[in-house]
């Protein structure tokens, strides 16, 4: 879509999928060849334990030993709590390049980031790659203060609150159809986000 860069005061970026190649919290080759399922699979059938840490119900070893009681499985070292986190947290790769342009799109704009995200990865993300230096503000949906996942409006409204700006004075960029959906219902500009080269294209209107 054109962007109307005279109406944009804030821009918000969606972290996996955006700034990363996603991460998958059920990465693990154990635990898929146990229970002879794919990620979204074990997601489906622990869909209540899953959304419930995205909402921030729980902490990482709480939730891997849901999973584990769940499935009924027997605790091994490639099934033990501490490894399934470890190859959630490392299933995802960032996008230099699109953390680059964050930096400089925040020469002159407030850039938030807004992510439907466990508090596990949220916690190593932050401290890993120094978020708070790159984002002005950051919000996600296993924060106290939010409980919710993208597309519920919560979320969006929340991080324009803490931008202090309206939803239609933003530019919002997801790769999720969905997620697009909703923020363009509370009037914001929206960009669909499809691999880093397209979207560097499309937005360099906001700081050629």
């Amino acid at each position: 879509m054109t962007i109307n860069q005279t109406k944009i005061k804030a821009i918000i970026f969606d972290w996996g999928g955006v700034c990363c190649q996603e991460g998958e919290p059920f990465s693990s080759r154990a635990l898929q060849e146990t229970l002879g399922l794919t990620p979204k699979e074990i997601a489906e059938k622990a869909q209540s334990i899953y959304l419930g840490y995205y909402q921030g119900q729980y902490n990482g070893e709480i939730f891997w030993q849901k999973i584990i009681n769940f499935f009924n499985l027997r605790m091994t070292a490639d099934l033990a709590p501490h490894f399934l986190s470890q190859a959630y947290l490392n299933s995802y790769s960032v996008y230099p390049e699109i953390l680059a342009l964050v930096a400089k799109l925040k020469e002159r704009y407030p850039v938030g980031l807004l992510s439907n995200l466990t508090p596990e990865m949220r916690d190593w993300i932050i401290a890993k790659h120094q978020l708070k230096k790159i984002f002005s503000t950051q919000v996600y949906s296993c924060d106290p203060d939010v409980a919710a996942l993208k597309p519920d409006p919560k979320p969006y409204l929340i991080i324009c609150q803490k931008l202090k700006v309206e939803p239609n004075d933003c530019l919002f960029i997801d790769n999720s159809p969905k997620n697009i959906k909703a923020a363009q219902a509370l009037g914001m500009q929206t960009i669909l986000f499809s691999n880093p080269l397209e979207f560097l294209k499309e937005i360099e209107i906001l700081y050629e």
